[in-house]
């Protein structure tokens, strides 16, 4: 069995800050993240111009930030962009509308607008020096949650944390399922240490935010430095412990 030890419960203040990366920051910074100010190195990605704008506002503050006018995919060139009736079912890839049709929400899904955006891979972007090397990521990006994490290449070793959209159901077609990231993060040592539902599918569990973080082996590899990292976004995960690190 896999020796846990708790995490500390005092407020954490990094050396060596945390480059947090957020796929579908249309919404601007999760308040639990941006109660990590002086901790972190926001990078933002928004194709949307306006928003992009919206979102410079905000991170004024930061001493350090990254707001970037693109999609994250698993290849580089233009993608079509499903704007959903609701902004929160927007995707690049098409609404699933014969398993929508059971539930109130499938209205939501309907596709009132397409654009096309610019996309590129993440870790292109960190070899044109255009992005930093990756800490802890976040991803809602409504069922591409695969396409977006393959773009990370090797990168994903450097990963301490991912907080991600995961679906049961196939929400939309062709769509990687909860199973298949978990299989897809398994060679980085990124293990499932906690999910909470998203409650819109009228009482069914389809949707969920899963966290995945390192597991015990990986975590033994990890320097002084990004085990502090590691402790943090175990802390703003609200995972309470930690795998015990042998020697």
């Amino acid at each position: 069995m896999e020796e846990i030890v708790p995490l500390p419960s005092r407020k954490i203040r990094l050396e060596h800050k945390i480059h947090f990366v957020d796929v579908g920051a249309s919404k601007g910074i999760q308040p639990k993240w941006l109660r990590q100010k002086d901790n972190i190195i926001p990078v933002l990605f928004e194709p949307n111009p306006e928003e992009a704008r919206r979102l410079r506002d905000q991170l004024s503050a930061f001493e350090k930030s990254f707001v970037i006018e693109t999609g994250l995919a698993d290849r580089n060139g233009p993608q079509q962009l499903h704007i959903g009736e609701h902004y929160g079912c927007t995707s690049i890839l098409e609404a699933n509308s014969a398993f929508l049709s059971d539930y109130q929400i499938a209205a939501s899904y309907h596709v009132k607008d397409t654009v096309e955006i610019e996309c590129a891979r993440y870790d292109g972007l960190v070899d044109a020096g255009k992005a930093p090397v990756p800490d802890v990521i976040k991803i809602d990006v409504e069922g591409y949650e695969s396409h977006v994490l393959k773009g990370f290449g090797s990168l994903l070793h450097n990963v301490v944390g991912i907080e991600t959209e995961v679906f049961f159901y196939p929400v939309y077609k062709r769509q990687a399922l909860f199973h298949d990231l978990i299989a897809q993060l398994e060679p980085f040592g990124l293990r499932l240490k906690r999910i909470e539902e998203v409650p819109a599918f009228d009482g069914d569990l389809v949707c969920a935010n899963a966290y995945f973080m390192k597991d015990r082996v990986a975590y033994a590899r990890l320097s002084t430095e990004r085990r502090a990292k590691y402790d943090l976004a175990a802390h703003v995960f609200q995972i309470t412990e930690r795998p015990l690190a042998r020697c």
